[in-house]
């Protein structure tokens, strides 16, 4: 789509250098007040200038104008270039009078063509993780939304401060966090309250003076749609970047929710960019959950011009903006009048990002065949040497951080503990979980996996599993129902575990796979696991397995790391599309010393765990990293913002290690 810039300042030199990065966009136009300016613009970014706004719409050929003009020219503009049939895309605000944008929008709906407006702050990585969070459920209701949007002292920041002096912080900053509020929340209804002050009417910068008699610091109660209530307060007299520079904090019945910065057009650029906490918890930090796309201020540009292709709405809409003017413009009059003021406009809430954006892209396993998230977490309580651990709190954890696949068995003995916190209020709900369970060796008859699968349901309090595996392809005799085990002291539950001949030797189980996995056949056909698969089998056990099956195996589960790639049972696994999910990641003795990881976790700024289980991500393996520290929870889940380079990735391929190199 051909683009014209209308305004050379400073911005537009940014947008010029995106719009050029982007294949569905080409500048071919510019224009100012100040033609020298628009030919600098122009030679610097190798468009035509135009002299004057008419001359370009004219002329031109651009399809679409992007308004980079000083506030208070916006709506005349953006007008104008409506009229003359181009799609528009302006800064904010789109208006200052709630008419005069109303106005702009028919008048777009008129013309059939887009009208469009920043910011498009909604699209940011941690705005849209904080939303999925809300939509899963996770604060339960959400009362109460504190939004600070303290912009600075704009002598500090901008060489030509007297636009942003004259509309104050409202229209320039409160913007951010009421784009993304009245996406989650619905349109505003009402302004219950407000308070506006100047206090800093004169302000100097470069040797010039500036007045104003705008507002610079506001304090508003606002009421949503959904009846959530928000106090917002936007200030250009705090400093900039504060502590609550351009912050979110929600507040719900089941949770709570912090956002450093919501008006962020990418990943959070400070970490934690975002926290969640339960009732009653401290917050957690909650790691972006996969490798996201860059967003830049073009972004929405690309966006609009497919909007533009399909016919859809954009997601910065005109329609929204407009209704942004006329919340400032009712805050306005609250803090004026002292008194409730109604917004009486409505839009179409925007969808969530698809695509770059979409957090944990998956779903049910509806076919053999499984989709699983990149990363879970291995709900094993055994840790070697014969201690075993409770990983309630950890599990906790890793539900709170974002960590959505849970890779449980009857063995660990723990899948009520799982169940009971899936089932509390503010749990995400059960289509964005994936949950994993297995069938011990003692049980492989028949109607003992029936039996078990059943009673690890039971446990867990789910209707299905999202995938079932044979735990290992051994089968050993039955002695009794495994439901109990953490209820039983370790005598007791590795006897009915390990069962043994008198002579010590494991009692071994005339039951075959073929019958084995029938039974498992029987659990998908009754839909009571979406995918079924095995763990711990060689690549003759499974190409067996997979010559008998009806239904085939969807994934296999095995030990993988770079002291033990298993890479030709992976590469089988690959070449029969079975999904490989990698148990013990990071348990080998020595791995996250090894001289290599120290030295690849310093180049990378992250730690050996976070290159390993970032190697296994890469290959498109599924690590179930586990742990009962806190912190290593996190670390765990936060290796989606980084790629390790071709070359390091082969060199850990390399260090697949023998026995003896190992001791």
């Amino acid at each position: 789509m051909k683009v014209a810039v209308v305004g050379c300042g400073v911005i537009a030199q940014q947008y010029a250098r995106d719009i050029r990065g982007c294949e569905r966009l080409e500048l071919v136009a510019a224009t100012d007040l100040l033609p020298e300016r628009a030919r600098r613009f122009a030679d610097a970014h190798a468009c035509t200038p135009y002299e004057h706004l008419d001359a370009l719409l004219a002329g031109s050929g651009a399809e679409l104008v992007v308004n980079l003009t000083i506030h208070a020219a916006h709506a005349s503009v953006t007008r104008a270039c409506l009229t003359a049939g181009k799609h528009v895309y302006s800064e904010k605000p789109l208006a200052l009078h709630a008419e005069e944008a109303q106005d702009l929008v028919t008048l777009a709906r008129t013309q059939g063509v887009h009208l469009s407006c920043a910011p498009a702050n909604l699209a940011g990585d941690g705005q849209q993780v904080a939303w999925r969070l809300l939509r899963e459920g996770r604060l339960g209701t959400t009362r109460m939304v504190y939004a600070d949007c303290h912009i600075g002292r704009v002598t500090e920041w901008n060489g030509n401060p007297q636009p942003f002096l004259e509309v104050g912080p409202l229209f320039d900053g409160a913007v951010y966090p009421l784009t993304v509020l009245t996406a989650y929340f619905g349109p505003v209804t009402r302004i219950l309250a407000a308070h506006s002050l100047l206090l800093l009417a004169e302000h100097s910068h470069g040797g010039r003076r500036f007045t104003t008699q705008t507002p610079d610091h506001t304090v508003a109660i606002l009421e949503f749609a959904s009846g959530t209530v928000a106090r917002l307060t936007a200030s250009m007299y705090v400093p900039y970047q504060t502590t609550h520079f351009n912050s979110l904090e929600l507040h719900g019945d089941a949770g709570s929710l912090y956002l450093r910065n919501c008006g962020e057009l990418g990943p959070p650029s400070h970490k934690p960019g975002l926290l969640f906490a339960r009732v009653g918890k401290d917050y957690l930090p909650v790691p972006m959950p996969q490798c996201l796309a860059p967003r830049h201020y073009a972004s929405a540009l690309a966006d609009m011009a497919e909007t533009v292709r399909t016919g859809q709405p954009p997601d910065t809409s005109g329609i929204q903006a407009a209704h942004l003017v006329e919340v400032i413009n009712a805050i306005t009059v609250c803090a004026a009048e002292r008194r409730p003021v109604p917004v009486q406009s409505r839009f179409i809430l925007p969808q969530p990002h698809v695509g770059t954006s979409q957090p944990w892209p998956m779903g049910p396993l509806t076919r053999p065949t499984a989709r699983l998230p990149a990363l879970g977490f291995g709900c094993s309580r055994y840790r070697g040497n014969g201690v075993y651990v409770d990983l309630r709190d950890a599990i906790e954890d890793a539900l709170d951080i974002g960590y959505r696949l849970f890779d449980t068995a009857e063995l660990y003995g723990n899948e009520h503990q799982l169940g009971e916190i899936l089932r509390r209020p503010g749990s995400p709900p059960r289509e964005s979980l994936c949950i994993v369970g297995k069938v011990w060796n003692t049980n492989h008859a028949y109607d003992h996996v029936i039996a078990a699968c059943e009673a690890t349901l039971r446990a867990l309090g789910l209707e299905y599993l999202d995938l079932y595996l044979i735990h290992w392809p051994h089968a050993w005799q039955h002695r009794r129902t495994l439901h109990d085990l953490m209820a039983l002291d370790r005598d007791e539950a590795e006897a009915i575990t390990f069962p043994r001949s008198p002579g010590g030797a494991i009692s071994p189980a005339d039951v075959t796979l073929h019958e084995t996995w029938q039974a498992m056949e029987e659990l998908h056909r009754r839909g009571l696991t979406r995918a079924i698969g095995v763990s711990n089998f060689d690549e003759a056990e499974l190409s067996a397995l997979v010559a008998s099956a009806k239904i085939r195996p969807a994934v296999h589960q095995v030990e993988h790391h770079p002291y033990r790639t298993n890479a030709e049972l992976v590469a089988w696994c690959e070449t029969h599309d079975i999904q490989v999910m990698a148990h013990s990641p990071l348990s080998a003795p020595g791995l996250l010393h090894d001289p290599l990881l120290t030295t690849l976790a310093q180049r990378y700024g992250k730690s050996p765990a976070q290159i390993v289980l970032r190697w296994n991500v890469q290959q498109g393996v599924v690590p179930i990293p586990s742990s009962t520290e806190r912190s290593h929870i996190v670390e765990n889940f936060d290796v989606f913002d980084f790629h390790v380079a071709p070359d390091d990735m082969r060199a850990l391929d390399q260090l697949d290690q023998c026995a003896a190199r190992r001791t």
